[in-house]
């Protein structure tokens, strides 16, 4: 993998300004209208729906330019997808951490219990260690079943649990740089930005979801390479209308 061209290719697009401009410009009115929710949700989908493009072109070719800003309404059901398919992936923490406030409440009822009060203890113990654990899991499995979804297409996917292990599994190594690199830069992006009066947080902002495009499309070129036989996976339509 180069990882080092993920950092550059950007600006070797002749249209990459405008391409910037565009996504930067996206990411700071869902900024400015975060109060509305459903603009920075809609708009945190546009541009995870690019992002995937962006790993589909590069996995055909890793000098492909950006992809452009059309068809909207794919890009939108593509990163919806994928924002549906993070949320589920991260539910087993959130169920540990509803479980835990379910043992609390016993506890406050009755403080004065010494059982109770172990009881909820344990619970937060066990919450915070399965959550770490979970977490790192979950940082391993973010880049593999996000390029799952984006080369195999369905909804179905990016909830293969066993393509996304095997990816980890064969792929780990390259994984943990990209994970390092993405964090590593992520924090230079954002002092940059905050340097360029908050505004320029939001252009850093987008230009880190390039850098992580061309390394996941990086890693879906050799986990799923474009010259093998891959079966796009379909999602089984609902039953028909009577």
């Amino acid at each position: 993998m180069d990882y080092g061209k993920s950092i550059t290719f950007m600006f070797q697009d002749p249209n990459w300004i405008g391409s910037v401009l565009i996504g930067g410009g996206l990411i700071l009115f869902a900024g400015l209208f975060f109060w509305t929710i459903i603009i920075p949700i809609l708009i945190a989908a546009l541009i995870a729906g690019y992002m995937m493009a962006l790993i589909r072109a590069v996995r055909l070719d890793p000098n492909a330019p950006l992809p452009e800003w059309s068809q909207w309404g794919d890009l939108l059901s593509d990163g919806i997808k994928l924002l549906v398919v993070q949320l589920i992936w991260g539910l087993p923490i959130f169920i540990f951490i509803l479980g835990s406030i379910f043992f609390a409440i016993p506890f406050f009822l009755k403080p004065e219990s010494d059982f109770f009060a172990a009881l909820f203890g344990f619970s937060i113990i066990v919450t915070i260690g399965f959550s770490f654990l979970y977490g790192l899991f979950y940082l391993f499995a973010q880049p593999a079943f996000t390029i799952q979804l984006a080369v195999r297409g369905a909804f179905s996917a990016g909830l293969d649990v066993r393509a996304v292990w095997h990816t980890i599994r064969k792929h780990g190594v390259d994984i943990l740089i990209i994970l390092v690199l993405v964090f590593g830069l992520g924090y230079v992006a954002q002092s940059v930005g905050m340097l360029l009066f908050l505004i320029g947080t939001a252009f850093t902002s987008f230009w880190m979801v390039l850098v992580k495009g061309h390394l996941y499309g990086q890693l879906a070129r050799q986990a799923l390479p474009p010259t093998s036989a891959i079966t796009p996976v379909q999602d089984q339509p609902g039953p028909p209308e009577a």
